[in-house]
């Protein structure tokens, strides 16, 4: 059947690359950047540790994780006199900080190293050259023709092989020349030689080879003659492969295909779509069953259901149907996911032998176009097959998706009542570890889980408030994911502070921060402590009300004009009742001089006095034996009856005077 290779390589993040077999896809390859893959590549690397218990020793690539080599996977040269004894350890070979040439032969999976082995191998085009301790050289399992093999060894007698090594032609190679199978086979020797090269003189943990890139690596691993175009969408991938033709297949340049349409070259093959359900569990069959798809860490199950496929004329001749349309299919699927290791297929029940003979035949033939080694057991009593499969690459599941953190990757969660439930018992264990005092509990959930929680856990949260004397509030958010709820707390004092800030903050955003720095810095102190005055030291009567300046005082804090009203109001009420009087006086110090001072204070009376100069607040009343104690903030308003009481003390104040401080005459009463 006609195929063609699609390359999808126009965005540096991504390359993908597909197959085509009349129209329809047949295998996926894709490389990103964040997870490039390291199978195929020669590192000299260092031993990082031995166990014994594993019979294997950790080396450092210098890639990250540690790569695991197992004792099967080193060469008897390197094993030397231990090569014949079975029961040998590997810290008798290996030691740490040993340096070593190892290859990658299966890359990171999830939190398992990358596997790497002694024994090399470089893949051409049409043969391969490795180590291999019987030497000589093999033949491609997929050359299955004897005449094919007898051609195969013919080519492999012109060839000098060291000792050690071995060269295995590939399937590829029976329709190429003898020329240009030396010349691969040329170009693989130079590789080697540069590989020993490098590893003489290079410092581990180093790179001694690269695996070519994916595309390179496509067109020299899957073109085949079925193949009649390569069709590629970027300029710059499509240069480099016109190049590896003419090196490799210059008589076949022709094939390869610039994609010069608008359209998306996977849209516009109808590739988009297959793609996507390659990450379905169900995938419908053409009769209308279905194959659901379920991997697991140790295995992977298939089940194949019939569903509506009832067009068949009984029972046993519908599921031979769906069993052998199954069997396309799960070929199909097992490529393009390169899903590894074992696998379990539950097939419908037959009942006929011959039946159950032809679906094991079906699915050996439909596996042989694989490229990984496929074993394949026969169908048993209960209607299961097992066979294995060789993993090339990471699955794409692997690759493109994440974990979910609702369900942890099971693909199920819990309804809202029980996490309700267990919601509320995170809240009271969370409680019941508390030694701080906290006023309120603010606790984030989804929801759904928040309305079940509040409906129907109501009387729990009040038990629970009243046993710890918090306030549970249960906050739910729509944009919230996990189920795990999280808890705020807000400790006794914090809910008026965080009220002040607010205020201010909307007061004045921009002094935002100095506001609150004051606030910080004024909590720390405790003002100044009041202080005695003289009454011959007092300050002078002001006798014009003009010189007396009322300054307009607000409040920052809401609780106190919550309580006292705004200073306002308080203004607007005194003018109403015609109590008003100033608030606050503000004395120009700069106005009098010492000397008009003193006069004032022996012309004027001291009952014209309505308050006192902070800078003359430190004296003693002597000749009265009479003490004034003076507020020490004269920038907070009076109240009413504080005013009252300080004009009924002044009154008594001006009848008890002596004449040190000034009688009051009938001349000035007159005046």
């Amino acid at each position: 059947m006609p195929k063609k290779v699609i390359i999808n390589a126009n965005m540096a993040e991504e390359i993908r690359i597909a197959i085509l077999e009349n129209g329809k896809l047949v295998d996926l390859d894709f490389e990103t950047q964040s997870r490039t893959k390291h199978k195929g590549n020669v590192y000299k690397a260092i031993i990082s540790n031995v166990e014994d218990g594993l019979n294997a020793a950790f080396v450092d690539i210098g890639e990250g994780k540690q790569a695991f080599l197992a004792l099967s996977e080193i060469r008897p040269e390197i094993l030397g006199e231990h090569k014949d004894n079975k029961k040998t350890k590997i810290s008798e070979i290996l030691s740490r900080g040993q340096e070593i040439i190892v290859q990658v032969t299966k890359d990171e999976m999830g939190n398992k190293g990358a596997a790497v082995s002694t024994y090399l191998s470089l893949p051409g085009r049409y043969a391969v050259i490795m180590h291999s301790d019987e030497g000589g050289g093999g033949i491609s399992r997929k050359i299955n023709t004897e005449h094919a093999r007898q051609s195969a060894r013919d080519i492999l007698s012109r060839l000098d092989v060291p000792e050690g090594m071995a060269v295995i032609i590939r399937t590829a190679g029976m329709s190429a020349s003898s020329e240009e199978l030396m010349r691969d086979f040329k170009n693989l020797s130079n590789s080697w030689d540069q590989i020993n090269k490098y590893a003489e003189h290079g410092r581990a943990p180093t790179l001694l080879y690269r695996e070519p890139d994916l595309i390179v690596r496509t067109i020299r691993d899957y073109f085949s003659k079925d193949v009649d175009k390569v069709i590629i969408d970027d300029e710059d991938e499509y240069v480099e492969a016109e190049n590896y033709f003419n090196e490799n297949m210059p008589d076949l340049v022709s094939l390869l295909e610039r994609f010069k349409k608008k359209e998306p070259i996977f849209q516009y093959y109808g590739i988009e779509k297959s793609i996507d359900e390659l990450f379905e569990r169900e995938v419908k069959l053409p009769s209308g069953g279905s194959i659901v798809i379920e991997q697991t860490e140790a295995l992977v199950a298939i089940d194949v259901n019939s569903g509506r496929s009832t067009k068949e004329e009984d029972h046993e001749a519908t599921v031979y149907k769906t069993n052998l349309e199954a069997t396309e299919e799960i070929a199909r699927q097992l490529r393009l996911r390169d899903l590894g290791g074992i696998i379990i297929i539950d097939f419908i029940d037959m009942l006929s032998r011959k039946h159950r003979q032809d679906v094991e035949k079906k699915i050996a033939e439909v596996m042989r176009s694989d490229k990984a080694r496929v074993k394949i057991s026969h169908i048993g009593v209960n209607g299961t097959l097992e066979l294995t499969r060789q993993r090339l690459r990471q699955s794409h599941r692997l690759i493109s998706q994440v974990q979910c953190i609702n369900c942890s990757g099971t693909g199920r969660v819990r309804d809202a009542e029980g996490l309700a439930i267990s919601a509320l018992r995170q809240i009271s264990g969370y409680l019941s570890k508390k030694r701080t005092p906290i006023t309120n509990l603010i606790v984030h959930l989804p929801i759904s889980v928040a309305n079940a929680l509040n409906n129907k856990k109501r009387a729990e949260l009040v038990k629970l408030s009243e046993t710890y004397q918090v306030i549970i509030d249960i906050n739910g958010e729509h944009d919230r994911i996990s189920p795990v709820p999280e808890f705020e707390e807000i400790k006794r004092g914090q809910a008026g502070l965080d009220a002040t800030l607010m205020h201010v903050q909307r007061k004045s955003p921009a002094r935002h921060e100095r506001v609150i720095e004051s606030k910080i810095k004024a909590a720390l102190e405790i003002g100044r402590a009041p202080t005695l005055m003289q009454l011959e030291d007092l300050p002078p009567a002001i006798e014009d009300a003009h010189e007396i300046i009322p300054t307009k005082n607000y409040h920052d804090d809401p609780l106190s004009e919550a309580l006292f009203g705004s200073v306002k109001a308080l203004e607007k009420n005194a003018e109403m009742t015609g109590e008003a009087e100033p608030s606050e006086i503000n004395y120009n110090k700069e106005k009098y001089d010492d000397e008009e001072r003193s006069e004032s204070s022996s012309e004027e009376s001291p009952s014209e006095i309505t308050s006192f100069s902070e800078d003359e607040s430190d004296s003693t009343i002597k000749d009265t034996g009479v003490q004034v104690v003076a507020e020490t903030d004269l920038t907070k308003p009076v109240k009413k009856h504080h005013r009252r009481r300080y004009r009924r003390k002044r009154t008594n104040l001006n009848s008890s005077s002596t004449d040190s401080v000034g009688a009051i005459s009938k001349e000035s009463k007159g005046d």
